[in-house]
């Protein structure tokens, strides 16, 4: 059967970013439908930025022998390792990158798709609006904006 969908949308590279909240499965699964739908090679993304941790917790308050950049490093590895395995526990192949960015983290996701040749970015967005979009940002807001591909946004279901 000719797929019309491949025909038009050729894909062969789908990343997925994610940032290892609770839906941060279900979205890397999404994109793992995607890729296998279009036979395209899947990359799992984090872009960890260290200037969060500016924001969160300013210097004065923590301890100078506390490398706390170092630890949540290490555990974005983990987190990462971990969504690998869930993805091999399916019989699912992806390549794993943690980047590290003191950019915004949603224009760093489009970058890395358009040096990374991906035809397709996938985010996940939690849905946040109002003020709490204006507080917190929109990762998947600035992925729609600067991204040179297609994005496929999940949106969380609440």
């Amino acid at each position: 059967m000719d797929n019309k969908v491949t025909d038009t949308f050729p894909v062969q590279h789908v990343a997925v970013a994610v940032d290892f909240s609770e839906m941060a499965e279900s979205v890397v699964m999404a994109a793992a439908r995607e890729a296998q739908l279009h036979q395209a090679r899947l990359t799992v993304l984090h872009v960890f930025n260290p200037q969060m941790l500016n924001l969160q917790m300013p210097e004065e308050i923590l301890p100078p022998t506390l490398d706390i950049r170092e630890k949540l490093l290490h555990l974005a590895h983990a987190e990462m390792h971990k969504l690998q395995k869930t993805l091999e526990a399916q019989g699912l192949k992806a390549e794993v990158v943690l980047e590290e960015s003191a950019d915004n983290i949603g224009r760093a996701i489009a970058d890395y798709g358009q040096t990374h040749a991906a035809d397709l970015l996938v985010v996940g967005s939690h849905g946040h609006s109002g003020l709490g979009r204006l507080l917190l940002g929109s990762v998947a807001n600035d992925v729609l904006n600067h991204a040179h591909c297609a994005v496929l946004v999940i949106k969380a279901l609440h």
